[in-house]
């Protein structure tokens, strides 16, 4: 965290409240080491300074002090026009700036645009108003044009912060982060001890914690629910599935492991195709099971008659005898109506292959 005088710093949360209740300054100068957060205040600045329907596309305008495009940045801000909209301009490193346009920087701000709300961020490790805005007797001058010209007056640091609101926001204690990563999870169901379990795994930068966020949205996005196991699944350290363990979830009936496995499975690789072949294969081999001749082998000979090359996969024999008990031919019928269902949608161009994948898992334990 940049060093700063005291009564510039806040905290992201009152700094949040602040720019959501309270009329948005026209002039800002943020020192904010995140650009997660940075987007969050940016996005709060619009809604409330330019409104619900805040054009974003062509009203928030970014620039860096290292492009030196001071005119660009004045011309904008300065936005004038009899049918002018409002706007914002995020001027990013704004220490960067050369004398010339920092000069322009601060005559701009002493007469600035009551339509324009300027966001201007450092994020040095030196945050100091007098540095950014190059403020002592020599620099501060402008320099005159002619001798019958006046030179223009110094700005000081009082004149600065009468004209520009400064924040500097400090890093999050262990419950504002908790507070954070909650918020961030939306309407999704999350407890305090899973969060900290979660940030176990990330090293801290609110971009990979943000990133971590929405893969476990995305994974748990039917549940709407965020367990340790999906922490687990979504960072490689859970039990090993495989596809027989699909099959078997799905012959016992029992959907949320059968989801958990594909979950896991699709994390690798695109298996929704493979799986649904597996399936079909499956219950080709449970129909089988009908056939009295077919019930009475045993050994390798069954294993040969339904199919069961793959290592280990004899094991499902059981799950089969015990699935083909509990329902009738027309569940069996039923049953393959769906994985064909499936298949056409999945090779289908423009299908939502998860969606396509519960509906079958649920179609088939509820038979």
């Amino acid at each position: 965290m940049a060093k700063a005088e005291t009564k510039y710093l806040t905290s992201y949360k009152n700094l949040t409240d602040s720019f959501t209740k309270e009329k948005i300054p026209n002039n800002i100068l943020l020192s904010i080491d995140e650009k997660v957060l940075l987007d969050d205040l940016v996005k709060i600045i619009c809604e409330n300074f330019g409104g619900k329907n805040f054009d974003v596309k062509n009203n928030l305008i970014s620039f860096n002090a290292e492009d030196r495009q001071n005119e660009n940045i004045i011309n904008e801000c300065s936005n004038t026009g009899l049918f002018a909209e409002k706007k914002v301009v995020v001027l990013k490193n704004v220490k960067k700036l050369l004398k010339a346009g920092k000069l322009s920087l601060i005559d701009y701000i002493k007469r600035s645009n009551p339509d324009t709300c300027l966001i201007m961020t450092s994020d040095d490790d030196e945050f100091s108003v007098e540095k950014i805005f190059l403020l002592d007797a020599k620099e501060t001058v402008k320099t005159k044009a002619s001798d019958d010209e006046p030179s223009a007056p110094k700005t000081s640091k009082k004149d600065i912060e009468n004209n520009v609101k400064i924040y500097q926001v400090k890093g999050f204690s262990e419950n504002e982060l908790i507070s954070w990563v909650k918020e961030k999870f939306d309407d999704y169901k999350i407890d305090k001890e899973t969060i900290i379990y979660l940030l176990q795994f990330s090293n801290n930068t609110l971009d990979e914690i943000l990133s971590e966020i929405e893969k476990l949205k995305t994974f748990c996005y039917y549940t709407k629910e965020i367990t340790p196991d999906a922490v687990n699944l979504c960072n490689g350290i859970a039990k090993e599935f495989d596809e027989s363990d699909f099959i078997k979830a799905i012959t016992e009936k029992n959907k949320n492991t059968a989801m958990k496995i594909y979950d896991y499975i699709s994390l690798k690789k695109d298996s929704e195709v493979y799986l649904v072949i597996l399936l079909s294969s499956a219950f080709v081999a449970i129909n089988k099971l009908s056939d009295p001749a077919v019930a009475k082998l045993d050994g390798f000979n069954l294993k040969r008659e339904l199919k069961l090359w793959a290592p280990g996969w004899d094991s499902l024999i059981p799950y089969y005898k015990n699935f083909r008990k509990s329902i009738g031919q027309e569940k069996i019928t039923a049953a393959f109506d769906y994985i064909h269902s499936a298949d056409r949608s999945l090779k289908s161009t423009g299908g939502d292959k998860k969606m396509i994948m519960s509906r079958l898992i649920n179609n088939i334990c509820d038979l």
